[in-house]
C-alpha cells in the first residue's frame, strides 16, 4: 500500500535509499527536494506491504497529468513483483487523471553495454505495465537523455506538444530561470 510521507520522514529516505538509488546527476539536492514537496505539490509516497518498506515514489502533479519523477523498489526486495505493484497503486490513485508520464533513460545513449541492458530492461518493464514511449521525443535534461513514457487508460493519440508542454512547465516551475537552459526537448520525424 502507498503511503503518503511528509517531509520530515522524507530527509531519512533521501539520506538511507535515495542518495543511494540515483545518481547525483538524475537528483537534486535535499534542498532541491524540501522546495518540490514543500512549494510545489510533490508527493512522496513509501510503498509498504505488512508494515515493511519495500520501495517509494515520489509524484508532480501536472494538472491533467501525474508525473512519477522517481520510482524505486528496495534493493532487498526487487524481484518480488513490488515495482508492478507500484505503478498499479499509481495508475489507481491517479485514475482521474488524462495519464501518467515517467522519465527513463535513452538506452542510445548508455555508455556501456551493461548501463544499456539496464535501462532497455528498465524500458521493457514499464511497457509491460502499460506505459508507451512517447514516440518522436527526446529529452535532454541537465546533460542525461531520456525517453517519456506515458500511461493512458484510453489508447490516445499522443499530442507530442501536450507531453512537451507539461513536462516544461512542470521544470519550468521547479528549476530556477538561469538553469532552464540544461532543459532541451527535440523532436524527430
Amino acid at each position: 500500500m502507498l503511503r503518503k510521507i511528509k517531509f520530515k520522514e522524507f530527509k531519512d529516505l533521501y539520506r538511507k535509499r535515495i542518495v543511494q538509488d540515483f545518481p547525483s546527476s538524475e537528483r537534486p539536492n535535499l534542498e532541491g527536494f524540501r522546495r518540490r514537496i514543500l512549494k510545489h505539490n510533490e508527493q512522496v509516497f513509501i510503498y509498504e506491504e505488512n508494515e515493511t518498506e519495500k520501495g517509494y515514489c515520489i509524484i508532480a502533479d501536472l494538472n491533467e497529468y501525474v508525473l512519477v519523477s522517481f520510482l524505486a523498489v528496495y534493493k532487498e526486495t526487487r524481484g518480488q513483483g513490488i515495482g508492478t505493484k507500484i505503478l498499479k497503486e499509481i495508475e489507481e490513485k491517479y485514475s482521474n487523471k488524462k495519464g501518467i508520464f515517467l522519465e527513463v533513460e535513452n538506452p542510445d545513449f548508455a555508455e556501456t553495454e551493461k548501463e544499456k541492458n539496464i535501462q532497455e530492461k528498465r524500458i521493457k518493464f514499464y511497457q509491460k505495465s502499460n506505459f508507451e514511449i512517447v514516440p518522436n521525443l527526446n529529452v535532454k535534461l541537465f546533460m542525461v537523455n531520456f525517453k517519456i513514457m506515458i500511461y493512458q487508460k484510453e489508447n490516445k493519440e499522443i499530442n507530442i506538444q501536450e507531453v512537451i508542454d507539461r513536462i516544461n512547465g512542470y521544470y519550468s516551475k521547479i528549476i530556477d530561470k538561469k538553469r532552464l537552459s540544461y532543459i532541451e526537448f527535440e523532436t524527430t520525424k
